[in-house]
């Protein structure tokens, strides 16, 4: 007897890469219509109605004056803000001392000073002008006696001079 084996031809491989391209594709465009379809909605929601404003009504402003007679007197509120005069000494001219004056008055009071005094303020200059910079050191004095030290830098430029302070422990 003879026997008979089955004989198993090889399977030839298929070609898949058109299989694969069709559904890229088909995956492409249906994101490119889902994006469509949000933009548009995006584009439809954003639109401003167009609405018709009633007119502006023009009203004549009614002046009120009041009747002052040759007797009457005003107070003129006060723009002392209670820090006084700017210290004297330091480098910078008084317009300057002035303005530093201000932030260091201020940074004293956040500090818990109670009334900055300039006049018994003192100003130590800590380092000559070199380059346009120098630094002072700035002891505030407060009417409760306290002082409170800043160390102030100075910087000149074109456009005028800064300043930096910082407190000093």
């Amino acid at each position: 007897m003879q026997s008979t084996e089955p004989t198993i031809e090889p399977v030839e491989p298929k070609n898949r890469t058109p299989l694969i391209l069709a559904i890229s594709a088909i995956v492409l465009l249906c994101c490119c219509l889902a994006l469509g379809i949000a933009g548009y909605f995006t584009y439809i929601t954003m639109q401003v109605p167009q609405t018709e404003f009633p007119p502006v009504e023009e009203v004549t402003p009614e002046v009120f004056e009041p009747e002052l007679s040759p007797t009457d007197t005003f107070e003129v509120p006060s723009t002392d803000l209670g820090i006084g005069e700017a210290p004297t000494g330091g480098r910078g001219n008084d317009i300057l001392r002035n303005d530093t004056w201000q932030y260091v008055a201020f940074a004293a009071m956040g500090q818990g000073c109670d009334q900055p005094i300039g006049a018994d303020t003192q100003i130590e200059v800590l380092q000559e002008p070199q380059n346009g910079v120098w630094v002072e050191k700035w002891t505030v004095a407060c009417a409760s006696g306290d002082t409170y030290p800043f160390e102030v830098e100075f910087i000149l430029d074109d456009t005028g001079a800064r300043f930096n302070i910082k407190s000093l422990p």
